[in-house]
């Protein structure tokens, strides 16, 4: 049989086929070892029940329509639990159909994923899985579940500390946003923002004392605040607001962000308002990106600036103010 199998047009798996017929397993898998034709070898090996040694070959084949053919037989056909343990008991000789199985799920079936996470122990990827859910969740409820569920698995690991207090502070923000829709209605979307964003609408909206207590809980610096608060009045065009921020206390961002943020927005006239505030040296140069040019030519004079003042003379549109810059001019 050794010499004629496999060389007479009857190949080892044919053979080894009419061995396990015949009732003779041992022999039916001998011959089924010199089969070189996956294909023909991993059929009839799932038939026998030999699914461990099934699943090695489809692996050693290459093939990758065949490991998805021998999983998907064997997920249809075994327990889920005896499924993923086979998997897992078949270690690195058939992690490459782990890898494929775990496409596959996250793919087309998101509970086999999520179970075979789970009977593996593999609580980070449980955990990654369910952020992945949450963030395509548009029930605020089921978000803010998938969210804690996937702290509690992230809080399992040891080693995954900072990771856990991350998404902590994400469920706890994501109730605090429920709420505050809650207290404007639902006239202003809160919910998927970051902490900062969370804090510019909150001032929006009129809940300043909400934008201060968010400020503590969450340990947002003054100059950031300070930004933040720019940049919301600012969009509000709420121009006495800003002016009485910008006095409450000594800006820890300085002045200059002041007028550069507003002039970039368009706002060059209310920028001048606090090009006074900035440094000296800066002053010139701040009026003229404001469209200030009499009040640029005069900080230009003052410190003998002639470039300063050829500059203004060049850039300012009215003949009128263009001619006392001139005037400014002649005297340095």
């Amino acid at each position: 049989m050794g010499a004629g199998a496999g060389s007479a047009g009857v190949s080892y798996a044919e053979i080894a086929k009419k061995a396990w017929e015949s009732g003779r397993t041992g022999l039916a898998t001998m011959l089924l070892d010199h089969e070189t034709r996956a294909a023909e070898q991993v059929p009839l090996l799932l038939g026998m029940r030999e699914d461990g040694r099934a699943l090695e070959k489809a692996v050693d084949s290459g093939d990758t329509d065949l490991v998805y053919q021998v999983l998907l037989n064997l997920h249809k056909r075994l327990p889920l639990g005896d499924f993923f343990k086979l998997i897992e008991d078949g270690g690195p000789k058939v992690a490459p159909a782990s890898k494929l199985l775990q496409l596959y799920a996250r793919d087309q079936n998101r509970e086999m994923l999520r179970d075979f996470f789970y009977s593996d122990d593999r609580r980070v990827d449980s955990g990654l899985l369910l952020l992945e859910e949450a963030s395509t969740q548009e029930d605020i409820s089921a978000r803010f579940n998938s969210t804690k569920a996937a702290q509690k698995f992230f809080s399992e690991d040891r080693e995954r500390g900072f990771e856990a207090r991350m998404v902590e502070e994400s469920a706890r923000l994501l109730a605090l946003q429920q709420t505050l829709e809650k207290d404007v209605d639902g006239k202003a979307p809160f919910v998927g923002l970051s902490v900062s964003d969370t804090i510019m609408l909150c001032i929006q909206c009129g809940l300043s004392k909400r934008a201060e207590r968010m400020r503590g809980e969450w340990k947002v610096s003054d100059r950031q605040y300070w930004w933040l608060k720019l940049r919301a009045l600012t969009e509000m065009k709420a121009w006495d607001e800003l002016d009485a921020f910008s006095k409450s206390k000594k800006s820890p961002i300085g002045y200059e962000p002041f007028v550069r943020h507003l002039v970039s927005k368009g706002y060059g006239k209310q920028a001048g308002v606090y090009v006074a505030r900035c440094d000296p040296a800066k002053r010139g140069e701040l009026y003229l990106s404001c469209g200030e040019y009499r009040a640029a030519g005069r900080e230009f004079k003052e410190k003998g600036d002639a470039a300063g003042l050829s500059e203004a003379i060049r850039l300012c549109p009215d003949n009128l103010t263009k001619r006392e810059l001139q005037g400014l001019l002649s005297s340095v």
